[in-house]
């Protein structure tokens, strides 16, 4: 005799089942909808992010450069004279960008159709501004006294560059008194500092030679150009040091009328021969992310001063952008140029 089957025991329905797949279904979609939506906005957040961050360090790294431009420690530049011991730098560019013409320690160029510019930059974005900057770093290295010997009795020096330390073979710098300078080779022997000597009570700095520009790589770079030992002599080499930056241009606001205050902002192309008038920088950087976004599209058309507007997303269209504008007053040019000196 066959057992009735309690109802409770019955399996679903056809009905039933299709309606709790469909449930089913409903759920596991909604739940990847929101993941790929909070992705999204993490991939957005993120790349924001870096461009921020990227934005902030570039125009940091130029700033700090232009606003120590013209330092030559107790001198002025056209008071420098190079060393007859300095050696040929290898690589080194051409005209007044060259690593050792501490004459014309600020000026600009753009680079041509194929990137080049200076005789020494051959990958440069086409089109866009390389800033030259040479000044020597803000710690000078001085003759302290002689060991056992009273710090306060200048009479107790030795005559040899010691405070805080010894200077470096693989750099190089400029000693100055409050007469004139030297540019020499740390590997070299000094310029001498006592009594009667090349220097007299001279100090010592080490001299910081920089040309920043858009490097054209698959990610474009914030690049510059620095003097630097590359183990057998002084070399011109290249260091990449923030990624994105896909555009730089300048205008230089310079004294026409030698009042000591800015009257003309020029661009590079119609500056002239006023770079030793120039008092403050304007500076526009467009930045864009490392990685693509498919699902962003870059229309926008970037205004970076001068009239300049350039439309990247014309060729690469999936990658978010911003852009950076810093106005660098340059406090060593304003008071050469007040001091009538």
């Amino acid at each position: 005799m066959g057992m009735a089957m309690n109802k409770s025991e019955a399996g679903f329905s056809l009905v039933e089942l299709m309606v709790g797949m469909l449930l089913g279904i409903i759920l596991i979609a909604g739940a990847g909808t929101i993941y790929l939506s909070s992705k999204r906005s993490y991939v957005e957040v993120e790349q924001v992010a870096a461009l921020s961050e990227n934005a902030r360090f570039a125009e940091l790294l130029v700033t700090d450069s232009l606003r120590h431009v013209g330092n030559f420690g107790e001198v002025t530049a056209d008071q420098v004279e190079a060393d007859g011991s300095l050696s040929a730098v290898v690589d080194d560019c051409s005209g007044a960008a060259a690593a050792y013409d501490t004459a014309n320690f600020l000026f600009a160029a753009t680079a041509d159709g194929s990137g080049n510019a200076l005789g020494c930059i051959t990958d440069a974005q086409p089109g866009t501004d390389v800033l030259v900057v040479k000044h020597v770093i803000p710690r000078p290295f001085s003759d302290g006294p002689r060991v056992g010997g009273d710090p306060n009795d200048p009479l107790q020096s030795d005559g040899t560059i010691d405070t805080p330390s010894a200077l470096d073979p693989q750099k190089t710098y400029v000693m100055t008194n409050n007469i004139g300078g030297i540019l020499f080779d740390g590997g070299d022997t000094a310029p001498t500092i006592t009594t009667g000597g090349d220097i007299p009570g001279g100090v010592a700095w080490e001299y910081q030679f920089e040309i920043f520009y858009t490097r054209n790589a698959n990610i474009p770079q914030l690049s510059r150009k620095v003097l630097a030992w590359n183990g057998a002599a002084m070399a011109v080499v290249t260091e990449d040091v923030v990624e994105g930056v896909e555009d730089l241009r300048l205008m230089f606001g310079f004294d026409s009328d030698n009042d000591g205050e800015v009257d003309t902002y020029s661009n590079v192309a119609s500056i002239g021969t006023n770079w030793d008038r120039v008092e403050s920088v304007e500076m526009f950087m467009l930045i864009r992310s490392a990685t693509q976004d498919l699902q962003y599209t870059d229309v926008k058309t970037y205004n970076l001063g001068g009239g300049v507007t350039v439309q990247p997303g014309l060729t690469a269209p999936n990658f978010r952008r911003m852009v950076t504008h810093a106005s660098i007053s340059l406090r060593n040019m304003k008071l050469v140029i007040r001091s009538g000196v």
